[in-house]
């Protein structure tokens, strides 16, 4: 199944099966170009994430310490880990796919303090209660077709923050142009304030920040557990 056919292909109701495959199958066809569109070859790949590490990390940089313990939620194979493997002391990295995670692992081989582990699409099950200090998450839920699943990673991020530790994620919050009638595992669904506020129910989350990304369909979500 090419691109096109995975786009227009009904939704199955297994959401999660449905994401593991299609992104199983993108890592396996070319994990660098579904991860990063326009430098995905050579340098510009590994320089793309270096540049995004540091942008994932603003608005926090006065808050972050070397000691700190960091998981990225939907990791890929990893282009951003290295970087953050010089900053932390303690850094891990879940995604979704099996194509991904077996790349990463060749991918981050040379930074000992970073691991990377294979999740079910929803939640960070195996990693620990109250662990990390910070938990990021860059172009990924823009991905996820679910509002449901998005809000199962939220609650289960609050799991394994410890007190005082923060979540930073981007979000889709607008329709991309060209997009189809529903959403799908390319064009994931859109989140709006009254989502991030549901989200401050459910949880004692701490709302920090909610501001627009450089694109006018992604915004930043900053929450703090208390």
């Amino acid at each position: 199944m090419n691109e096109d056919q995975r786009r227009q292909a009904p939704p199955p109701a297994d959401v999660t099966a449905w994401m593991r495959a299609d992104w199983d199958a993108r890592g396996g066809e070319n994990a660098r170009y579904y991860i990063n569109t326009r430098e995905y070859t050579g340098f510009d790949f590994a320089l793309s994430g270096c540049r995004d590490a540091f942008e994932v990390l603003g608005y926090l940089h006065t808050e972050l310490r070397h000691d700190m313990r960091m998981l990225e939620i939907g990791c890929g194979i990893g282009r951003m880990l290295p970087f953050f493997g010089v900053l932390f002391a303690e850094v891990h990295g879940i995604d979704i796919a099996p194509s991904m995670i077996a790349q990463g692992r060749e991918h981050v081989r040379k930074s000992p303090n970073v691991t990377l582990h294979l999740g079910d699409g929803r939640t960070l099950a195996g990693l620990p209660d109250a662990h990390f200090d910070l938990v990021l998450s860059f172009q990924v839920f823009q991905h996820v077709p679910s509002l449901a699943v998005i809000t199962d990673y939220v609650r289960d991020t609050f799991r394994v923050l410890r007190p005082r530790g923060l979540f930073k994620f981007l979000v889709k919050s607008q329709p991309w142009t060209g997009q189809g009638p529903r959403p799908d595992t390319w064009n994931g669904v859109d989140i709006g304030r009254a989502d991030i506020d549901r989200w401050l129910s459910l949880d004692p989350w701490i709302g920090r920040a909610h501001y627009d990304d450089a694109v006018p369909t992604l915004s930043w979500v900053v929450l703090q557990k208390p």
